[in-house]
């Protein structure tokens, strides 16, 4: 597979406060991260750099070319929980940052499977087969007022607390993480996104996207899209594809 990844401040922030990593281990081994802080005025960019920090430092590690599958959801989370102690103790030790935190979605392909590990709104999706499927559920108000049935999906896209999240990194010690898998065919697509992207695009606008450009030239198409509806935020994409 191959890796592509660009992320852009948007039309209205000061500072860019996504930040993303990745690493091929081989051509059927490899992991990417996506973070979009938050907190403050430097918190965020302090709170999503940490945790992609330290995801790296421990998936260098531990997430080699001999890997097991049955070690891959253990390495994930635990490198998900050393960012998540480092961010929450530099938050208890500067004032400035104290509430500082991060969405996270780790990814990690590993030959025929996908493993997937978040917390927070950012969100990863698959497409196969000229479909589109979310590999994430956003932790967030809106998304557990939609589970309760409590408002449509339509009402969810323009709810004014759409973007309150209900967990991320760095807010207290212990650290609730979602961990799921899915089979990978070789034609597969997955694209990790900050809500940069996601809160001017829905799935079906992805996918369609996906049509008609590749690659970097897909990149430029998301974030050409969100910054023309308005760009309010800022918009990281990382695209694994063959």
């Amino acid at each position: 597979m191959q890796i592509f990844a660009k992320s852009d401040i948007g039309l209205k922030r000061d500072s860019n406060q996504d930040c993303y990593d990745y690493k091929k281990i081989n051509e059927n081994i490899l992991w990417a991260v996506v973070c979009d802080g938050m907190g403050g005025v430097n918190g965020g960019d302090i709170a999503s750099s940490l945790a992609v920090k330290n995801i790296r430092k421990f998936l260098t590690k531990n997430f080699l070319s001999n890997i097991t599958e049955n070690e891959i959801e253990n390495i994930l989370k635990k490198s998900i929980e050393e960012a998540n102690s480092e961010i929450f103790a530099k938050s208890q030790t500067e004032t400035n940052l104290k509430g500082m935190g991060t969405t996270v979605v780790l990814v990690a392909v590993f030959k025929g499977k996908i493993h997937v590990a978040h917390v927070g709104d950012s969100r990863a999706y698959l497409l196969s087969n000229d479909k589109i499927k979310q590999l994430t559920s956003d932790h967030s108000i809106v998304q557990e007022m939609l589970d309760e049935g409590e408002i449509t999906q339509e009402e969810a896209e323009n709810h004014p607390n759409r973007n309150v999240i209900t967990r991320a990194l760095g807010l207290s010690k212990d650290v609730n993480i979602d961990y799921s898998t899915e089979n990978r065919k070789f034609e597969d697509k997955i694209i990790i996104c900050t809500d940069g992207l996601t809160n001017y695009l829905d799935c079906e606008e992805i996918l369609e996207c996906s049509k008609r450009k590749k690659d970097n030239d897909l990149l430029d198409e998301f974030i050409s899209i969100a910054n023309e509806r308005g760009g309010s935020d800022n918009i990281t994409v990382v695209i694994l594809s063959e």
